[in-house]
């Protein structure tokens, strides 16, 4: 046996692993009483024009700064540039192309002026710098005060799909035979998150690292030739004046019926009647208390709608648009039984949902999530059709409620979302699919010394150690935390309240670990340093078993950095079993832990953890006797 690795003093310190706390995160991990952030409301009006796939339009931005300091500069997200050919992202190379030596057309944001909104009308000089815009304000914006900006602007498609190179593309087109769909995302510049932690969150955007976004009020309408439906991420407010009689009838039936209305039928998507004879549509939107906005549009749209009741009577109208090709009994014909189950669920579980209505796109991505709308693949079927749609569905609780800073921490997002997709897919349809287990690694493969920690910037973790590190391990530790160290009756309480505490706010990790210990009443230091911030692997081992005076002697030594409580089941020589459970503190002062068999009779064998709990990374020494 090898010289032990393990360190107490490493998990188990005496000084603090977390900041201490403040007026603004309290160190029982809540928001504290001065906690603050900014508030961006938004007023966008586009027009699409389809045949050169551009974007054009003009935006209020309000912001307001509830901020301690005064602001002479704001700072805007402009992801959409990492399309153009320099962006950082094309440079890099990160997680972005399929072929590094493809090209494709130069994309992205043009900014055609901006100016103080209202009579004033002054210039704000700014400045791009890739995927960053800095606004240069003519005075300074003190605290408590507000600001309305107007930009003009044009955004263009950065992929053309039948040369379609780009791995990580957010806003994209599927074709089909009836017409493109426009999957629209990330189409406005927006503002970036000041916070009380960072400043301002600033990182630019390189293709694979999501988002980190104020909360606010959106009003968007959107213009499209009459012949598109348009579905988005918040509520219409003029369906009148943009459906024909008969479609509105059904949209407002599908507002009262819990069994799913064709809006517009398969069969009808071919028909000119089912579009207004007007050249154009305006398709008016409003969403309040959100962190984004998403569009899609298409000629080729099967529409259908529900409604539904959470266990508090709040109703939700669920909507899903799919071109006829992907009506299929194993695809999308269940999205509407998906998406009521996904939102029951999770509402009773968790928090419940926020938002009016769900959207449901078929789309030329694999999967994508914005605040009450989801762009899933409209090619899957079968397993991955219901792992995406719960899995992107699902990120309403993370990041649109709880919103996390995902463009640093992945993980609480991901892995979050993943750990609570998984509990889902056991209880939908007694066990009907098994989820992303389809595409897990060996678990023993999330211990391996070449995997990054948990807690790593999304842009510096390999592409593929994204989906290992992000979702799966994350997800299986929150289910260990759960289920084998604290206990459903403990962890979910914990969980229930760091959700509510921290919905439509802004938590860092120090938050979560804090708010999870607070809530437990437990230290666990160990665990958030060996799981998550470091790459830390247990070993658990059977140093010896030693018969004396009746008595059996139990020694099992901790050789690896990692430390967990341990299971040993004994069985003695009648065949009689006996299980033992010892909490982590055996191993606070020592890599080493003896105790003694209950009974004085001959033991035959002694196995560790036997129903594999723990990724042991060993298990060779984890047996002694036959």
């Amino acid at each position: 046996m090898g010289q032990s690795r393990y360190k107490p003093a490493e998990l188990f310190p005496a000084l603090p692993l977390l900041p201490p706390g403040s007026e603004y995160r309290t160190a029982t991990g809540e928001p504290g009483p001065a906690y603050w952030q900014n508030q961006s409301d938004y007023v966008i009006d586009v027009a699409l024009d389809d045949k050169q796939n551009l974007i054009k339009g003009v935006m209020t931005v309000t912001y307001t700064n509830n901020s301690p300091k005064a602001l002479a500069d704001l700072w805007m997200q402009m992801e959409q540039n990492v399309y153009k050919k320099e962006s950082r992202g094309v440079l890099s190379g990160l997680f972005l192309y399929k072929n590094p030596a493809a090209k494709t057309p130069d994309g992205g944001f043009e900014i055609e002026g901006i100016s103080i909104a209202g009579d004033k009308g002054a210039e704000i000089k700014y400045n791009v710098y890739d995927t960053r815009m800095q606004l240069h304000l003519p005075e300074l914006l003190k605290s408590g005060q507000q600001l309305s900006f107007r930009i003009q602007y044009q955004y263009h498609f950065p992929v053309n799909y039948k040369n379609a190179d780009f791995l990580v593309n957010r806003t994209d087109l599927l074709p089909t035979k009836n017409g493109d769909i426009y999957a629209v995302a990330q189409w406005y510049p927006r503002m970036c998150v000041l916070d009380d932690v960072e400043g301002w969150n600033a990182l630019p955007y390189l293709g694979n690292g999501e988002f980190y976004l104020d909360f606010g009020n959106f009003k968007v309408n959107i213009t499209v030739p009459s012949a598109y439906i348009v579905e988005g991420s918040g509520d219409l407010l003029n369906p009148e004046e943009v459906l024909t009689p008969v479609a509105l009838k059904r949209w407002q039936a599908a507002h009262e019926s819990e069994q799913p209305v064709m809006i517009r039928s398969a069969k009808e998507v071919g028909e000119a009647s089912s579009r207004p004879s007007t050249p154009t549509c305006t398709w008016k939107f409003q969403m309040n208390n959100t962190r984004d906005f998403a569009w899609t549009a298409s000629k080729s749209f099967v529409w259908e709608a529900l409604s539904f009741k959470l266990s508090t009577g709040k109703k939700v109208m669920a909507c899903s648009l799919y071109p006829v090709e992907s009506a299929k009994k194993t695809s999308w014909l269940r999205s509407s039984e998906y998406v009521k189950f996904t939102l029951q669920y999770f509402s009773e579980k968790w928090h419940e949902y926020p938002f009016n209505k769900a959207v449901n796109v078929a789309s030329n991505l694999d999967g994508m999530e914005y605040p009450g709308m989801v762009f899933c693949a409209a090619k899957d079927t079968g397993n991955m059709y219901w792992a995406v749609v719960n899995h992107e569905l699902g990120h309403t609780w993370f990041p649109m409620t709880v919103g996390s800073n995902e463009r640093k921490y992945a993980w609480m997002d991901e892995g979050f979302n993943l750990f609570m997709d998984m509990m889902a897919t056991k209880d939908f349809n007694k066990g009907e699919f098994i989820g992303y287990a389809e595409i897990d690694s060996p678990r023993m493969s999330l211990f391996s010394d070449k995997l990054l920690p948990i807690v790593s910037r999304p842009d510096a973790i390999p592409g593929n150690q994204v989906y290992p590190v992000e979702y799966q391990k994350t997800a299986y530790l929150l289910a260990l935390l759960r289920n084998h160290i604290l206990g459903p009756d403990r962890f979910d309480p914990a969980f229930r309240k760091y959700i509510n505490d921290w919905a439509f706010k802004h938590p860092t990790p120090w938050d979560f670990f804090r708010s999870i210990d607070s809530s437990t009443g437990e230290d666990l230091t160990w665990f958030w340093k060996s799981m998550f911030l470091e790459n830390f692997k247990l070993d658990q081992s059977i140093a010896k078993v030693v018969a004396k005076d009746n008595k059996t002697f139990i020694t099992i030594e901790n050789t690896e950095r990692a430390a967990m409580p341990l299971i040993v089941e004994i069985t003695y020589k009648s065949g009689a079993k006996e299980r033992r459970k010892f909490p982590v503190e055996i191993w606070e002062y020592t890599g080493t832990y003896t105790f003694t068999a209950d009974k004085d009779e001959a033991v035959a064998k002694v196995v560790i953890d036997p129903e594999e709990v723990f990724v042991d990374v060993n298990r060779g020494d984890n047996v002694w006797g036959k």
